[in-house]
């Protein structure tokens, strides 16, 4: 294959994919943006879930043929994301709320100085009741876009995966130390039902939208003007 074969194949199919270039979405249960979409910018690590089945084995069907797998289950294993954080750690406190409603523990509120921290704990002999999945399960949305043509359509979404039912079941340990300036990043597993994935067209996503034939006949005042010119 020819230089000049390959640049224009991959040119026609949008050019290589980059692996830096995705937005990750946490919906809430009324569907709005969790975070009113902080978490676009702040997620720096996501993957694209993976695809699996579970299979069984079956023999004996012919003469000298061997053991054949079948699948019989779709198996959807866990995910993990990663946040930078603000000065206000608010990925690490949406993560702790939101495995707090799993629990219904959720962090106490407070606004307070240094000096006047909180140094007595919950009560000791306290229960937890947990909660029904409807009200602790969400919808995580992945996303992988590239960088896009226009500044109109600055990002050109590829293929999506809607995760049903998410939740956390561990927030991993944040490493805060001494030394040169880092960003605190936090990271969670998420397990979830299943997944729908939706592929988008990259291509079509860069062609302009057409424009509409009567926006040919507005005047300086957006008013319609089938009158300019003469009509033989």
């Amino acid at each position: 294959m020819s230089i000049n074969k390959f640049l224009a194949t991959m040119n026609a199919n949008g050019g290589f994919s980059l692996a830096n270039s995705f937005v990750v979405e946490i919906l809430e249960s009324d569907g709005n943006l969790a975070g009113n979409g902080i978490f676009e910018f702040l997620c720096d690590e996501a993957q694209l879930p993976n695809i699996q089945a579970a299979t069984g084995t079956i023999e004996g069907r012919y003469t000298g043929e061997g053991q054949v797998n079948y699948p019989h289950t779709r198996v959807f294993t866990e995910v993990q994301l990663g946040f930078q954080c603000d000065a206000n750690m608010t990925p690490l406190k949406y993560l702790n709320d939101w495995y707090g409603m799993i629990f219904g523990e959720m962090p106490e509120r407070r606004g307070t100085k240094f000096d006047y921290r909180p140094d007595t704990p919950l009560p000791s002999n306290r229960t937890n009741k947990l909660q029904f999945p409807k009200e602790y399960c969400k919808t995580v949305r992945i996303t992988k876009t590239e960088i896009g043509p226009t500044e109109v359509n600055p990002l050109r979404p590829s293929v999506t995966y809607l995760l049903e039912r998410a939740w956390p079941f561990a927030i991993d340990a944040v490493p805060v130390q001494f030394g040169s300036n880092l960003i605190t990043k936090v990271t969670c597993q998420l397990y979830y039902t299943r997944h729908t994935i939706v592929h988008n067209n990259i291509t079509a996503a860069a062609t302009p939208d057409p424009v509409p034939l009567a926006l040919n006949f507005l005047d300086d005042q957006n008013n319609l003007n089938f009158t300019t010119g003469d009509i033989a």
